[in-house]
């Protein structure tokens, strides 16, 4: 079948099922299937972030601040309380970044596959 050229509303319908045509043979026809690549990363993601909590909890609980800091303070408003940040907060942040890196470097190498 050629291109139709549009001028009526059949020619029209059949040049949208001619282009739709062209995506129906782009990719090869297969079976249903696991991806166990993709099933593997979400989680391994959900375990890190399981280990981190579970870390967190016990750093929580076992450890106290040794030193007081003043409340800061905006406008007559308590803004926030000065302390260094946590070991499972530096942690967190990095896992996170990581698997974002992975993630943007393996959608730019690979294309985005969902």
């Amino acid at each position: 079948m050629g291109m139709p050229s549009g001028d009526s509303p059949q020619k029209a319908q059949d040049f949208y099922n001619y282009l739709l045509a062209h995506h129906e043979t782009e990719r090869p026809v297969e079976a249903w299937y696991v991806n166990w690549y993709s099933l593997a990363w979400v989680w391994g993601f959900v375990a890190a972030l399981s280990v981190i909590l579970l870390w967190w909890l016990w750093q929580y609980r076992t450890t106290r601040q040794k030193t007081l800091y003043l409340v800061d303070t905006w406008s007559g408003y308590t803004s926030e309380l000065a302390g260094p940040a946590t070991r499972f907060f530096v942690l967190l942040t990095a896992i996170i970044v990581g698997f974002a890196v992975a993630i943007i470097v393996g959608h730019l190498v690979n294309g985005q596959m969902f």
